[in-house]
């Protein structure tokens, strides 16, 4: 049993601290940091690939479909509107 934890112990690490997606608008690939932060009014960081660099946003909405899951978010370092649609 302690063989079953310790080989699947990364793998639970590593989906709790990152989150891939893809900006549906630029085509673009992101990264948010946590996916329990993704709830509506609340305040996040992403990793946008295309600039470079993290950015802060404040979710709006949060939609489930099929297999992915869309965001839509206000970008505060842009000003803009970005939906987002992740890996589930």
């Amino acid at each position: 049993m302690k063989v079953i934890v310790v080989i699947f112990l990364p793998f639970l690490v590593t989906s709790a601290f990152a989150w891939d997606g893809q900006d549906t608008e630029q085509g673009t690939n992101i990264m948010i940091s946590s996916r329990s932060s993704a709830t509506p009014g609340k305040e996040i960081r992403y990793y946008d690939y295309s600039r470079e660099e993290y950015r802060t946003a404040e979710v709006t909405s949060v939609f489930g479909f099929g297999n992915s899951i869309q965001i839509e978010l206000y970008d505060i370092d842009t000003g803009t509107n970005r939906t987002f649609e992740m890996e589930q």
